[in-house]
């Protein structure tokens, strides 16, 4: 069970041959080993508890309808804002969750989502439908299905920037995209495990143009001047811009 530093250390250069050797890799990270935990923990309380036999379908269903939905607005409308680094208690915030990794998508110690961040916004997720759906046992059933959704969405974002030498052609679409994000086109490609909200909104863009902030995500020398907490920190850990 790796840390992020740890785990970057050890597959950074790393070829995977097979689906088998992603898949043990993948499961040597602490969140990823985590997740799965938690999703076999709800299914145990959701049998315990003595959950409606059609909660877990149902949360099943849930999950695929929203999912593509969740991840898009999430991802462009928050990760990609500049809300975020406008205060200083959420700059650093940002940074870890999207900066970091936009300003250098090779650095596989920011690749993972902190845990700190995903379990909590995946339990409020996983208690929302219970406003409107009176179903014993749905809040278990969601927890479960969350997280192994969240699991296939790092999975899906792990594989689009390690080095895979095993032909699959659902990870290769997917990677080509969010490569594009990363080194073409930032505003372009938000969906890492799905393309659905992308083609919905018009954003699966495979043109050729090059935007000048795919790294910076628009945090240039001018906005830092007056919001400089995203700067000062990336300069005390990297020692530059």
């Amino acid at each position: 069970m790796l840390s992020d530093r740890a785990w970057s250390e050890k597959y950074s250069q790393r070829h995977f041959k097979s689906k088998w050797a992603l898949a043990g890799a993948f499961c040597d990270h602490y969140a990823i080993k985590m997740y799965l935990v938690i999703s076999i923990a709800a299914v145990f309380a959701l049998i315990v508890i003595g959950g409606n036999v059609f909660a877990l379908p149902v949360s099943l269903l849930i999950a695929v309808i929203f999912y593509p939905l969740v991840e898009y607005v999430l991802h462009r409308f928050v990760l990609h804002s500049s809300l975020l680094y406008r205060n200083a208690i959420t700059a650093p915030l940002w940074r870890r969750l999207h900066y970091d990794h936009h300003m250098d998508p090779n650095n596989l110690s920011v690749l993972f989502a902190s845990p700190l961040t995903s379990v909590p916004l995946l339990v409020v997720l996983a208690a929302m439908p219970g406003a409107f759906l009176d179903l014993q046992g749905l809040f278990p059933a969601m927890l479960a299905t969350n997280f192994l959704m969240f699991t296939y969405y790092e999975l899906m974002h792990a594989s689009a920037h390690l080095k895979i030498d095993f032909q699959n052609n659902w990870i290769a679409s997917h990677k080509r995209s969010h490569l594009r994000h990363h080194f073409i086109c930032e505003t372009q490609n938000y969906g890492i495990g799905t393309h659905v909200m992308d083609r919905i909104a018009g954003t699966a863009d495979k043109s050729p143009r090059h935007s000048s902030t795919v790294r910076n995500l628009g945090y240039d020398d001018e906005v830092a001047e007056a919001y400089p907490w995203v700067r000062d920190g990336y300069r005390r850990d990297h020692g530059s811009d």
